[in-house]
């Protein structure tokens, strides 16, 4: 089975910059559309870093009609008290580049409460794409960055295993793969397994906060069918059973989370486990392998 060495690089129509792709979205999307759009494509509204990294998104949007271009910034309130941050828990703002008018209006916004719906944050067409101050529910004339990291996969005669770049819900990976094309990956050789957990190795894994405390796992095509007791691969337009083809599940998996319980119907690769199949709760947020 012949196999192509992952290549990190950008999907069609995204531009590639210091380890991550962007994309320029097309107008009349409001604020949280366009944050829906960025996320159904594996990525997120852009949260720009550096000074180089806003250059490089500007010259992206340069001799562009717009009026403005939303990014990954919101006003929020956190220990009573508004502020800029980005749209993830983790993520406090080290660089901008707001307009001067905007630097000196940020007080002002935060609280004013006649204020309260020009709490998003957009690239501006007619202050040379500075940042400004929106109001969230106007798409009129806006576009928005996504931005989303390199794209990891590998490729053999049968399909390409594309590594997600968000860690999210079984379901949520499912509906993301699908948008791309795909769907969530099958394992149906043991080459095929072996190329894959090769890749795993070598590939860079999106961070999620439970991972301070456990070793990545990727969910797979693989769920329980608890009314007919076994596994099954729902791939696009197919249900196959497992039981009758290549396996590869850890010792005394699937186990459901042990004895009594009845909680763990989803498949994933386990970092733990030398990338070998468990059984793994659905709703938990991991990382995920898609074939497109």
């Amino acid at each position: 089975m012949p196999i192509s060495a992952a290549q990190s690089q950008c999907p069609d129509g995204w531009s590639f910059f210091e380890g991550s792709c962007y994309y320029i979205g097309a107008e009349g999307y409001d604020f949280l559309e366009a944050r829906r759009y960025c996320d159904s494509v594996d990525g997120e509204l852009a949260l720009i870093s550096s000074s180089k990294e806003n250059a490089f998104i500007m010259s992206l949007l340069q001799n562009d009609n717009a009026t403005g271009a939303w990014i990954g910034l919101g006003l929020y309130r956190r220990s009573g008290k508004l502020e800029w941050r980005g749209l993830h828990w983790s993520y406090t703002v080290s660089f901008s580049n707001w307009t001067v008018t905007d630097q000196k209006t940020q007080a002002a916004i935060a609280a004013s409460q006649r204020s309260r719906n020009i709490r998003c944050a957009a690239l501006g067409n007619q202050h040379d794409w500075a940042w400004e101050a929106r109001d969230c529910d106007v798409g009129d004339g806006m576009k928005f960055v996504c931005k989303s990291c390199a794209l990891q996969q590998i490729c053999t005669d049968r399909t390409c295993f594309r590594l997600l770049c968000v860690a999210e819900s079984y379901s949520t990976t499912k509906r993301i793969c699908e948008n791309l094309g795909g769907s969530l990956a099958s394992v149906r050789t043991e080459e095929e397994s072996d190329a894959i957990k090769d890749f795993l190795n070598q590939a860079s894994m999106p961070r999620d906060r439970s991972w301070a405390h456990y070793r990545p796992t990727v969910y797979l095509a693989g769920s329980y069918d608890r009314t007919e007791g076994d596994w099954y691969w729902y791939t696009t337009g197919q249900r196959e059973n497992i039981s009758s083809g290549f396996t590869d599940w850890s010792d005394s998996e699937p186990n459901n989370c042990g004895i009594g319980c009845t909680k763990e119907n989803c498949m994933a690769m386990s970092a733990n486990q030398d990338w070998k199949w468990t059984d793994v709760r659905c709703h938990t947020r991991r990382a995920a392998l898609c074939e497109i």
